[in-house]
């Protein structure tokens, strides 16, 4: 096997944008429902149990996006890049709640930092790779099934 296409020779060059990007967005779900539950369901007393729920939730519809961008569909990169707005949109009204400007600051950082790093060279490239490792994968399976 050519060890320029390799598994490990991608995983060396890849996976630290793609990680990096899965990180940022699950600490951005978390600041967004921190805040949210903390400023605008903040007399409620079951809030607790909502917010898991919501973060389960979301959370699996965050994997579910990943997973669908590895496969080298572009769509699932658009949900990413939603969710990521989403959490910034979540966050941003909170300010006249009066919350804790770290706090604040680092939940509007958080989804910024990972629409700049899907935006990144290395992040773009990863996904043009995958979307042509796809189409070698449908082209075999075209070629089995013609068998």
């Amino acid at each position: 096997m050519d060890c320029k296409n390799s598994l490990s020779a991608f995983l060396a060059e890849y996976f630290p944008a793609f990680i990096g990007a899965f990180f940022l967005a699950c600490f951005s779900l978390s600041a967004a429902i921190s805040l949210a539950s903390s400023t605008f369901f903040r007399s409620d007393p079951e809030r607790a149990r909502y917010s898991f729920l919501v973060a389960v939730f979301l959370g699996l519809l965050l994997a579910f996006g990943h997973f669908v961008m590895i496969r080298g569909r572009v769509w699932g990169v658009w949900a990413i890049a939603a969710f990521y707005v989403v959490c910034f949109l979540v966050v941003l009204p909170t300010y006249s709640y009066r919350p804790h400007m770290a706090a604040y600051v680092i939940g509007l950082l958080f989804p910024l930092l990972g629409l700049l790093l899907l935006n990144s060279k290395r992040h773009r490239e990863m996904r043009a790779r995958l979307l042509v490792i796809r189409h070698l994968r449908q082209a075999v399976i075209a070629k089995h099934r013609s068998r």
